[in-house]
């Protein structure tokens, strides 16, 4: 063979086995947030957002104190404010977009207000998704997701990387999202990364019968890679989810994914003993007073943000 020639091959096999040949690279993906920093945008979907602001970045908005300030200036300066929405029955969303790489980060909050008795009549007229399928299906979730696809639809959107929060029923909201994107051959062009929730009501129906049992533990097992739910332990949304649910539908409510227990204290014990010591769901419902605390966002500041 040609000396030439030779030259010329180790040539072509060194710039493609090199940094240099990048063109035989596969996509570097899309690094997964750290919790702090969802957690953040979680309590941001809080916050009373004006449509002046969108477009603004997000270090740009009043009236937020320490800690979150500081997570902000710290997490999510680089973030700036595309959207905002809510759902007829109380919840709030925002769509926050980082600067330097494109990406999408959709967060939502719970119920601003919770009313018991709608929500035991909510759970007396429960139906089960069609067509076998486990997972709950919300007209507010749905509003949800056609919320986030008119987003992403933008041309600037095409090609936008996205994550997703949310804590109580938000948290729901972000799961069913994650779960539609993930899935939705129309919206392939968006990778969707990572999914975080906060004592998140559960998106996935569980009965115990063998069918449906195995259609939740293989929607959740593919999902672990993608969503991580966090609940404090004594929550009273986690606890209803395996008594007051189960007992009014018949189904237990599962998450997307990953679930992860945390401890802020022990006092949830002795609320939890009252509680297995009557059967009456309304004496029930009342017991969960104590526990309301471990509910709140602000249980997981001292975790996510030391």
């Amino acid at each position: 063979m040609n000396f030439r020639v030779v030259i010329f091959i180790v040539a072509v096999l060194t710039f493609f086995s090199t940094t240099s040949g990048c063109s035989l690279q596969e996509p570097k993906e899309p690094e997964k947030l750290p919790d702090g920093v969802l957690l953040a945008a979680s309590e941001l979907s809080y916050e009373a957002f004006l449509n002046r602001e969108i477009g603004k970045s997000l270090i740009e908005h009043k009236g937020i104190v320490d800690p979150l300030l500081t997570q902000i200036h710290k997490n999510l300066k680089d973030y700036r404010l595309v959207s905002i929405t809510s759902g007829n029955i109380g919840f709030s969303a925002i769509a926050l977009k980082n600067n330097k790489n494109n990406s999408l980060l959709f967060a939502f909050s719970g119920l601003k207000k919770i009313n018991l008795q709608d929500i035991y009549q909510r759970l007396v007229g429960f139906e089960s998704p069609e067509n076998g399928s486990p997972v709950v299906v919300d007209a507010q979730a749905q509003e949800a997701y056609k919320w986030v696809k008119s987003i992403l639809n933008k041309k600037e959107n095409k090609e936008a990387s996205v994550y997703v929060t949310g804590h109580s029923f938000g948290g729901y909201l972000a799961q069913f999202v994650g779960y539609h994107l993930h899935n939705d051959k129309q919206m392939k062009s968006n990778l969707f990364v990572q999914g975080v929730t906060f004592n998140s009501l559960g998106i996935l129906l569980d009965d115990d019968s063998n069918k449906l049992h195995a259609k939740t533990v293989s929607i959740q097992k593919a999902y672990k890679p993608l969503f991580t739910n966090y609940i404090v332990k004594g929550d009273p949304l986690d606890y209803s989810s395996k008594t007051f649910f189960k007992q009014i539908t018949g189904y237990s409510l599962q998450h997307l994914g990953n679930v992860k227990y945390i401890t802020v204290d022990e006092n949830y014990k002795t609320s939890l003993e009252a509680l297995e010591k009557t059967t009456d769901l309304w004496t029930k419902a009342r017991l969960l007073k104590p526990l309301y605390p471990y509910h709140n966002l602000a249980e997981f500041e001292s975790v996510f943000w030391k």
